[in-house]
């Protein structure tokens, strides 16, 4: 494989040092006259995946020398994996603390992402060296390379999320929908149903927006993995309508397909809850008249209570439906909705009975209100 030089990070969830270009940090300025050497914590990691969150490798470097100069240093580290002869460079900067940590899913995700080649439960050798360039004068020195056999595995217990104006919650990560993981091979995931005309991305957790899947550059049916701010652009997937889709992704291979399904969008939509002629009731449920593609209407009798949108008669409620944005949610004129499966069981909420006239534009995922 020719020789790449990648201007990512090596993986960067659990540093113990400020690595970022400019920090803001005290620079030791007599370096004394110690080479620069690279140190490392094990000369072979397994990727236990029952061992993820614990530390599987550490790297230390000495500072090198500026020969007296008081110069500051900035400092690169180079990966190369031996089987494959990439390379990993990753400029690191000015720093006083020269120690990062990774952990096993750290380590494994990093290998994924930027030695895709590597196949799982394989050891492959990585040479691992230090440069230290002194600012004042430009001179340059590399470390001997320090060498660790690392033997990789498919995470089995990653989950991923849709987040975006594009999916069913928006941009509120911390209600970021769930995509299914496949019992059979668990880099595998995909999730179907409505997404409205804007963007997305794939989240890992909600507890945070990093790490995520964002849209490779040159091919938006590839991923990139983007575990810190600057690994990579936040690149998002662009659904141009709204529609009914399929996504599947393959968290190992890095890929990703987006499938809009044929027909209309939803042949047809339906009323229930408390402010409906029919209550709760499936037998007696309200269907909507369908004057026209993608548009769905009511004009009659609402009382004071709850209502929901069903778009399938599944009477166990796993259907899918089209819920309120928010819980309790006023019926207005310009409203909008959200449509999946189970919580949350968003609904609104109709403020007195009478006639009302309802109007849902799935195209636009716009729903109207208005009392008569």
């Amino acid at each position: 494989m020719a020789h790449i030089i990648k201007q990512y990070l090596f993986a960067t969830a659990a540093l113990a040092l400020c690595v970022l270009t400019g920090c803001e940090q005290p620079v030791e300025t007599n370096k004394g006259d110690t080479p620069i050497a690279v140190t490392l914590s094990a000369d072979s990691v397994f990727c236990n995946p029952d061992l993820d969150n614990q530390v599987a490798l550490e790297i230390t470097w000495t500072s090198g020398t500026n020969h007296g100069t008081g110069s500051a240093i900035a400092y690169t580290l180079s990966v190369i994996a031996e089987q494959s002869s990439d390379t990993l460079t990753w400029y690191i900067g000015r720093t006083m603390n020269r120690t990062i940590t990774l952990t096993y899913q750290s380590l494994a995700d990093t290998l994924v992402t930027h030695f895709p080649d590597m196949p799982v439960g394989e050891p492959w050798t990585f040479r691992v060296s230090a440069k230290a360039t002194i600012l004042m004068t430009g001179e340059q020195q590399v470390s001997e390379p320090a060498c660790v056999v690392i033997t990789r595995y498919a995470s089995t217990r990653r989950t991923i999320y849709l987040v975006g104006d594009a999916t069913p919650n928006g941009w509120d990560k911390d209600r970021a929908t769930l995509m299914q993981q496949d019992y059979d091979n668990p880099n595998l995931f995909s999730w179907s149903g409505t997404l409205r005309a804007g963007e997305f991305k794939l989240l890992t957790t909600t507890a945070d927006w990093l790490p995520c899947y964002v849209r490779n550059e040159q091919d938006e049916s590839k991923m990139v993995y983007r575990e810190n701010e600057d690994d990579y652009p936040d690149l998002k997937w662009l659904i141009a309508s709204t529609g009914n889709y399929s996504i599947q992704c393959d968290v190992e291979k890095l890929t990703i397909s987006i499938t809009r399904k044929g027909g209309e969008t939803y042949s047809a939509i339906y009323m229930i809850g408390d402010a409906t002629p029919g209550g709760w009731s499936w037998d007696d449920i309200t269907e909507m008249q369908h004057p026209e593609q993608d548009i769905f209407t009511y004009e009659g009798m609402l009382k004071r209570g709850e209502i929901k949108f069903p778009t399938e008669l599944k009477s166990d409620w796993s259907g899918e439906m089209l819920f309120a944005p928010e819980p309790n949610c006023e019926p207005t004129e310009n409203g909008t909705f959200v449509a999946h499966k189970g919580d949350p069981d968003n609904k609104w909420v109709i403020p007195a009975a009478g006639n009302w006239s309802i109007r849902i534009d799935i195209q636009n995922t716009t729903i109207s209100f208005k009392q008569l």
